[in-house]
């Protein structure tokens, strides 16, 4: 684990000192990312320590006892926790993470992830105001049937290969060894949280280097493309532009109103921010950090099937046909 993660961190370096020198010198990107880091560093301790927290007591075991005996009920809950709950993707992935290193199951993983980032309460009620009450319902309704297939195809997934490791070993917690154990060194507390303190830092800076790269050199006139495309082409295009340059959705929303009035069909407004949230360049990175490669191949295509759905239910549903 140390060494992969000294890797991401000399990587996430190199990408900051190239991108603060390239095309002219500027520091904005550095101090962008570390104001980034520092906002969300109260989360990643206190994640940190609900991962010694769960390192050291009864109640992951019991946790994942009941997650286990009826995964149904636990991809229903993920689903609609992850739904009405105010938890971005970016701080999503941290709180699974502490789960799925205690052995939580990734059904109910699955659907957290990819509900929990699209909408909130408050985002509701904005996006209501902002583009209508017809979108921000179809937005709730799709945040948690997203949920709800990802979780019950992953629980398939699951049931169809059983006792296969779908979490990197990099990811799980770290193991004292014997002589630790006995002389009592180290503390298996202290020992989860330092471990997923830097395991969640080190892939948060990279993931957010990336977003700033991207962001930086692509900018928001991404979005002009999709203005005038017909429908049915304009969705995917949505998808595929939404998670690379995801911008954060309220401040995404007034700005995609003032796209659709020129024009923008209101499907590729709805891909576009379901496939930012859900699917971002961040959270993807996160989560592959996390998982092994055919759980997050099964993340993302449910990410960006989700979006290409409710883009298109949506596009036909503002556009009924006449008989």
């Amino acid at each position: 684990m140390n060494i992969r993660l000294s890797v991401i961190g000399w990587i996430t370096a190199g990408m900051l000192i190239l991108g603060s020198l390239w095309p002219a010198p500027n520091s904005d990107l550095v101090r962008g990312v570390l104001s980034e880091l520092v906002k969300l560093l109260p989360l990643i301790v206190f994640v940190a320590v609900l991962a010694g927290w769960l390192a050291v007591s009864a109640i992951a075991d019991r946790l994942r006892g009941v997650l286990e005996n009826r995964p149904w009920r636990a991809i229903f809950a993920a689903s609609l926790v992850g739904t009405i709950t105010p938890v971005c993707g970016i701080a999503s992935v941290p709180l699974v993470a502490a789960l799925l290193r205690q052995g939580v199951p990734m059904a109910a993983a699955m659907a957290f992830w990819l509900s929990s980032p699209i909408t909130d309460p408050g985002m509701l009620i904005l996006t209501a105001g902002i583009l209508g009450w017809p979108f921000a319902i179809g937005k709730l309704l799709a945040a948690f049937l997203m949920g709800l297939s990802a979780g019950a195809i992953t629980q398939g997934m699951c049931r169809w290969s059983p006792g296969t490791p779908w979490v990197r070993e990099e990811a799980l917690p770290e193991k004292l060894d014997a002589a630790d154990a006995v002389t009592g060194n180290r503390s298996p507390f202290l020992v989860e949280v330092v471990s997923t303190f830097w395991l969640v830092m080190r892939w948060l800076a990279f993931a957010l280097t990336i977003e700033a790269l991207v962001r930086t050199h692509l900018g928001e006139a991404g979005f002009s493309l999709l203005a005038g495309v017909e429908p049915a082409w304009a969705v995917p295009m949505a998808v595929v532009i939404g998670g690379p340059l995801y911008i954060e959705g309220y401040a995404a929303l007034p700005l995609l109103r003032g796209l659709i009035d020129m024009g923008l069909p209101t499907g590729a407004a709805m891909a576009f921010l379901i496939s930012g949230a859900a699917i971002s360049l961040y959270s993807a990175i996160a989560v592959w950090s996390l998982v092994r490669p055919m759980i997050f191949g099964l993340y993302l295509l449910l990410g960006m099937t989700g979006a290409l759905a409710a883009g298109w239910i949506m596009e036909i549903s503002s556009h009924p046909l006449v008989y």
